[in-house]
Parts: structure tokens; C-alpha cells; sequence
């Protein structure tokens, strides 16, 4: 399954339109965090037929709360020239995912005026843009919904199918173990390599994850005899 966030929206016609266009594509899984708009009467008159979507929406007070209950979070956002996060686009977020086996996930949208904090950002797994006109390069909240909802429309309710899932709690313990190795590599920041050990253990199968805990404690175990 593949939850829809949607951070701090002010405006509850963006969240009835959310909430439409993931129930015309078979999402019906709706997140807010920092926001209760979508109990507001403009929410239901937009979302029309999806009023079930926002009753059974979930609510968060923080990001970091949020965090906590996923396995892989999928921030949205603008591509950022000179990044070492890799940018996916929708189709190839749709086959990557496709191909993953990872557990509970959530595609994360950002504030309608700022998007995601870069605090936020770093809290996520894979990034995703929506490349775009330069005459006009702007979507609305609930526009960037309905995008991101038909491209990946083919995995509602057939999400993590191919493969058994890793374990619940396994993605992020396997994310602090690359962490203390990169730690012990004495790598900066700055390296480009710490992304690259971050980005795509949210997408391993249960198997991959538990080969990759006993690849990275062997590692360290040879670092520090």
C-alpha cells in the first residue's frame, strides 16, 4: 500500500481535490501532518464523491512522527541542480517501486507555498520531481496529486506483491547500521557516498535487507579488529 502526505496544506479545496484524484486512481490511504483542513466543508464540496477519503484520513502533529510509522518515505520536490540525491520522475518512481519490496510507504507533499523543509528532506528515502514546462514551471497541490496518482495508478493495492517485504522496523535499523559505517569510514557530510548508502536501502526485499545487515556487520567488524 502507498499512503498519500500531505505536510502542512492550508487550503482545504487542495485537499478535497487530493483526496479526489487518489480515489480515481484507487488511493485511499490520505495522511495530513500539521493541518486538520480537510474537516472543513470546502474539502468535501471539491473532494465530491471522495468524502470517504477525508473521513478516514490520518492525522500527525509532526514530521517526525510520521517518520517513525514508515519504512520508505518519498519526498516530492523540485530537482536540485548539483544534488547527490537522486531525482526520480514519476514513471521511473512507478517502476521503481514496482520493483521493490519494501514495506509501509508514503509519497510526502510539501506546504502549497514552500514545499519541504530541507530538515524534512533529509528525513526521507528517494525524491521524485515532476519535469515541467520552463514557460511555466508551477503545479498546485492538488494537481501534483492527480500527476503522481495516474503515473502510479498500476501499483494501488498491488504494492510489494513481487517480493516478501523486509521486516518491520529492519529498513531503518539497517539505515542507522550504514550510518555508524560511514561513521567509522570517517566520511564527511559532504561525501557523496552517505546518500548513496541512504538512498536505496528503503527498496530492498526482506531477503536483500537481511544480506545487507550481515554484509555491513561484517565490514565493521573487520574495520575495528
Amino acid at each position: 500500500m502507498l499512503s498519500i502526505v500531505l505536510v502542512e496544506p492550508a487550503r482545504a479545496a487542495n485537499v478535497g481535490a487530493a483526496a479526489r484524484a487518489m480515489k480515481t486512481m484507487g488511493f485511499n490511504e490520505l495522511i495530513l501532518v500539521g493541518s486538520q483542513v480537510h474537516l472543513e466543508e470546502e474539502a468535501r464540496w471539491v473532494a465530491h464523491g471522495a468524502t470517504d477519503i477525508l473521513d478516514n484520513a490520518r492525522c500527525y502533529d509532526s514530521f517526525e512522527a510520521l517518520r517513525q510509522d514508515f519504512d520508505l518515505l518519498i519526498a516530492t520536490t523540485a530537482r536540485e541542480r548539483g544534488s547527490p540525491r537522486t531525482f526520480l520522475a514519476p514513471d521511473e518512481l512507478a517502476t521503481t517501486l514496482s520493483n521493490s519490496g519494501a514495506g509501509s510507504r508514503a509519497l510526502v507533499f510539501g506546504r502549497e507555498s514552500s514545499g519541504l523543509s530541507n530538515q524534512e528532506l533529509d528525513a526521507c528515502d528517494l525524491f521524485s520531481y515532476v519535469p515541467l514546462a520552463g514557460e511555466y514551471p508551477s503545479l498546485n497541490l492538488g494537481q501534483a496529486v492527480m500527476v503522481y496518482s495516474y503515473a502510479l495508478s498500476g501499483l494501488s493495492g498491488t504494492i510489494g506483491l513481487q517480493q516478501a517485504v523486509a521486516a518491520e522496523g529492519q529498513i531503518q535499523s539497517l539505515k542507522q547500521k550504514a550510518q555508524q559505517l560511514a561513521d567509522l569510514l570517517a566520511l564527511s557530510e559532504q561525501d557523496k557516498l552517505r546518500p548513496w548508502l541512504q538512498n536505496g536501502i528503503g527498496l530492498l526485499s526482506d531477503r536483500d535487507c537481511k544480506m545487507a545487515h550481515q554484509l555491513i556487520s561484517d565490514i565493521m567488524k573487520k574495520i575495528t579488529s
